[in-house]
């Protein structure tokens, strides 16, 4: 431990986090218990030499909020309705915002690059002044933001090293993914919060994890898996680095930083979706078609071969329909409480549900998130991004099989989403022709009456979801997911034959309000812009 000892540095020290804009513990009264270095990445004798790059090392912060009472638990799982979310200050559509469940203890990742006297290149990156008892005297940056540091981590990444001191370890690994060199400039992207981006050249993303979650990451190990598969529709991982501590005489392992490949000429599918919306309703050529259907299949192709390879790659499982009809009855009934507005649908909803009654839902691993703004288009196609999944979810509910509904729900309602930000005369029959031609690219054909069945009720479950988020955040927008709530629930003569509703939110956002991508946990507010 470190620091900590020192009131003066550990104030110092939790200033830097409490300030940043990936802490996740705004507006609560933090405690750092605790500052534990990993190995150094250089030889401190050498950091004594002229010209020598700033020692540096990984450190883990231990963050508490002695004030507050253990609380209950406030991950959404498949079995219920998430409690109230925190940091809610993106805009768009709330699948695409995130936020994290409170905790009493919080593990927080500091990149630290020390320094014998003041850059003044850094002055904004400064963490804290102590005196090391290896370094003596010197001043600690973010490394993040030090070019000279970042190549430091991206030499020991392409050494493969594996670095030990008595309780701690650091892991260097590479996959073989080809195309990271010694000589890529490292470029700090600004635009994120929940994590911390490092370009590296035209080549590669360096993605820093601030807020630990013990265990594998699963955007590491889906990306991994993937790639292995020889899926295209997701960026090459080049490595990954994980860190092993001792906390309370516990071992504690986490990933710590992932290398991803950098999409040239990547756009995000949010932008993207929202670009073609404004061309439509601007062309004065009536006949000429939704200008994003193209699109909209292709993505669901890639949905449909992504889900493919993680069904082989994963545990699958088979689920019966009841039991998950169960649950999401629960769960509107809870979501009524909240938002009295779901009352008048409620019937209709639970008969919506009942259909799944006589249904068996093959489970696997899933997106968990899946939206427009967790995808990029490239000039050879759909990239997803961002396996983390739901971030108010614990690693285990992430990790857990889901039917693939969950993920084609998630994007048909992200077309709902962008149609409303979008208003004009195309703007329904732009969002209609968006979901056929997804599900067509996805199911490449007709879906049959129980799938139609099933992916109903997935999209009116995520709809109440959004009608309980906006109800809780953004009352002004309430309009758009409870037009889909009505829609779904009116829908009393839903005949086998017949396809799943196109609902497209004709409810708009309100004036002076363009939805956009937000700057969410799990992916910064889009790093690939810099690609562009």
């Amino acid at each position: 431990m470190i620091g900590t000892g020192d009131p003066q540095v550990a104030d110092q020290v939790l200033r830097y986090i409490s300030n940043a804009r990936w802490f996740s513990g705004k507006g609560r009264r933090a405690q750092l218990r605790s500052l534990t270095p990993l190995p150094w990445l250089t030889e401190t004798r050498e950091f004594f030499r002229p010209a020598a790059p700033p020692a540096v090392r990984f450190e883990i912060a231990e963050v508490s909020y002695p004030a507050e009472e253990d609380p209950e638990p406030s991950a959404a799982t498949a079995d219920q309705l998430p409690n109230e979310l925190e940091s809610l200050a993106a805009v768009g559509a709330p699948e695409m915002a995130h936020a994290l469940p409170a905790s009493p203890i919080e593990y927080y990742q500091l990149a630290v690059a020390y320094r014998p006297a003041p850059h003044t290149d850094l002055h904004h990156a400064e963490i804290s002044r102590v005196t090391d008892p290896d370094l003596g005297p010197v001043i600690a940056y973010d490394a993040t933001q030090d070019p000279e540091a970042c190549r430091v981590i991206l030499q020991a990444l392409l050494g493969g090293r594996r670095l030990r001191s008595p309780d701690s370890e650091t892991r260097f690994n590479t996959t073989a993914v080809s195309g990271l060199s010694s000589d890529l400039e490292p470029r700090l992207f600004t635009g994120q919060q929940s994590n911390t981006s490092v370009m590296l050249g035209d080549k590669a993303m360096l993605k820093v994890f601030r807020r630990l979650e013990l265990g594998p990451n699963l955007d590491i190990e889906v990306h991994a898996a993937l790639n292995a598969a020889g899926i295209s529709d997701v960026a090459g991982l080049f490595g990954w680095i994980e860190g092993s501590w001792v906390s309370d005489g516990r071992q504690l392992d986490a990933d710590l930083a992932m290398v991803l490949e950098m999409l040239t000429g990547a756009v995000d599918g949010w932008d993207l979706a929202l670009d073609s919306l404004r061309a439509e309703n601007a062309a004065s050529d009536v006949s000429t078609g939704s200008g994003f259907a193209a699109e909209a299949e292709a993505l669901g192709q890639a949905l449909a071969e992504t889900h493919h390879a993680l069904r082989a790659a994963f545990p699958t499982a088979s689920v019966l329909g009841t039991r998950t009809a169960m649950i999401m009855m629960e769960r509107l009934h809870a979501a009524a409480e909240i938002a009295p507005a779901l009352a008048p649908h409620i019937p209709g909803l639970l008969r919506c549900f009942d259909h799944l009654g006589a249904e068996t839902l093959d489970t696997q691993r899933l997106h968990g998130d899946f939206h427009l703004g967790q995808t990029l288009h490239t000039p050879v196609g759909w990239k997803i991004i961002d396996f983390e999944g739901e971030p108010a979810k614990t690693m285990a509910e992430r990790r857990a099989p889901d039917a693939v509904w969950r993920d084609i729900a998630g994007m048909l309602r992200s077309f709902d989403y962008a149609a409303a930000s979008v208003p004009g005369p195309r703007t329904q029959a732009w969002a209609a022709q968006c979901r056929t031609a997804f599900l067509r690219g996805y199911a490449g054909a007709e879906l049959s009456a129980a799938e139609a069945r099933m992916l109903r009720a997935y999209e009116a479950d995520k709809a109440i979801y959004e009608v309980v988020y906006e109800t809780r955040n953004r009352p002004d927008w309430v309009g758009i997911p409870l037009h889909a709530v009505a829609s779904l629930a009116a829908d009393n003569d839903f005949e086998d034959s017949d396809p799943p509703p196109a609902l497209v939110g004709s409810n708009q956002m309100p004036a002076g309000e363009p939805a956009r991508p937000p700057e969410n946990h799990g992916e910064p507010a889009r790093p690939t812009r810099e690609q562009e």
